[in-house]
């Protein structure tokens, strides 16, 4: 299976490092003034990105196997529910395993595309 099967424009990693950054900004100015609106910001991109893979992922014809695409779209249901959790309810630690969730999800793309 070729990775690039999947939309650029949906699956970028670039996107993905992009949200993740803006979400690490975040955590570094944690109790900064100001910190809501970007905090603001940064959620609305990440929900953006994560919306756009599940789309993606939903395409049947996107020559992703079924086991790949269903683990994909798990991943991103629960990146889509921290990230409510935290516009509901602002904490650190779960912006910080947001984060991480993130950045691996690029990382193995990047690994993916390499190696493919």
């Amino acid at each position: 299976m070729n990775p690039d099967n999947i939309s650029p424009a949906a699956i970028d990693t670039k996107r993905l490092v992009h949200a993740a950054a803006l979400l690490m900004t975040v955590n570094q100015r944690w109790k900064s003034p100001g910190r809501e609106k970007l905090l603001g910001e940064a959620l609305e991109t990440s929900r953006q990105v994560w919306k756009d893979i599940q789309q993606a992922l939903s395409d049947e014809s996107s020559g992703v196997p079924v086991e790949i695409r269903n683990n994909l779209l798990i991943v991103s249901v629960y990146a889509e529910s921290k990230l409510e959790e935290i516009a509901q309810s602002p904490d650190q630690e779960k912006l910080a395993s947001l984060i991480e969730l993130t950045r691996s999800l690029a990382m193995s793309l990047r690994e993916w595309r390499s190696a493919a």
